[in-house]
């Protein structure tokens, strides 16, 4: 029994060895673009932003592995990206979940029309940033949005050689890898009427509170006017010198231009809060980093 034991632990390492071996496989080859973070964006423009990406890779003879709306599904709901808050550990994690070499993250916002960007390329074996590009395409333009992702990823097609399992460049014809999701460029041929759809109901705020402002400054400025007739009249007097108005007469003068100066001062000081409301709503948010035009 004592002599059989060391060839059954040798047998058991072997089978350990086999399995193991074909997991490790699995992550020698792929990459997957992962939307980490999106802000003032919509969830169909972060969709749309990722899968043209993807496409930018498959067009650079990337091997892609799945799409970036197929990889949310597998990971399921408490797994998506978002939640590793852009930490490379995590989407490191997420990648080896999936089963792929290496993970493009695309951190994307929107500031009025422009589009600061932020891509990073990962190791999925140890979370290690590989890449990292920061752009910023000015007016949602389409044409600049395709320029920056094709540049970034002829970056990353000649930066995966330094990963395991990248070092042979694949031929055009070579497939992914087995399994891999066809991708349609459909998805990606429609981000721009999103993207540019959304630029104008960010705008409404602001468009609402100057109006309103607008309008309480105009109707204080009326009573005003007319608070200060009503009490320009108490002064007339008749040719004897004596007051024109009698005292009932005058009181009711006097507290009718009163109420009437008293709503002008009102609708002054909406007039004022409304104004600097739309300048506050108008005014850009601060943002973690605020990259130039092009590549950094």
């Amino acid at each position: 029994m004592c002599h059989h034991a060391p060839m059954l632990s040798l047998v058991l390492a072997l089978v350990a060895a086999q399995t193991a071996a074909p997991q490790e496989a699995a992550l020698s080859r792929g990459v997957v673009v992962m939307s980490s973070r999106s802000e003032g964006l919509t969830p169909i423009e972060t969709v749309a932003l990722a899968e043209r990406l993807s496409k930018a890779l498959q067009d650079a003879r990337v091997p892609v592995a799945l799409s970036p709306d197929e990889a949310i599904s597998r990971l399921g709901p408490e797994r998506r990206p978002e939640r590793c808050q852009v930490k490379p550990e995590c989407l490191a994690e997420r990648g080896r979940a999936l089963g792929v070499g290496a993970v493009v993250a695309l951190d994307s916002s929107k500031v009025f029309d422009d589009l600061p960007m932020r891509v990073m390329l990962l190791d999925s074996r140890q979370g290690r940033i590989i890449l990292r590009r920061s752009y910023t395409v000015p007016g949602a333009r389409v044409e600049e949005l395709d320029s920056a992702f094709r540049d970034v990823s002829q970056e990353i097609q000649k930066s995966l050689s330094a990963l395991p399992g990248f070092e042979e460049p694949l031929s055009s014809d070579a497939p992914t890898q087995p399994g891999a999701v066809v991708l349609t460029p459909s998805p990606a041929e429609a981000p721009s009427p999103a993207l540019a759809g959304t630029a104008q109901p960010s705008r409404l705020p602001v468009y609402l509170t100057r109006g309103g402002a607008a309008v309480a400054g105009g109707t204080a400025l009326f009573f005003l006017v007319s608070g200060l007739l009503q009490a320009s009249e108490l002064q007339q007097e008749l040719p004897s010198g004596d007051s024109k108005w009698t005292y009932a007469q005058a009181t009711q003068l006097r507290d009718g231009a009163n109420r009437q100066l008293l709503l002008s001062g009102v609708l002054a000081g909406a007039a004022g809060v409304l104004l600097g409301a739309s300048f506050l709503l108008s005014s850009p948010e601060p943002m973690s980093e605020a990259p130039t035009a092009g590549a950094r």
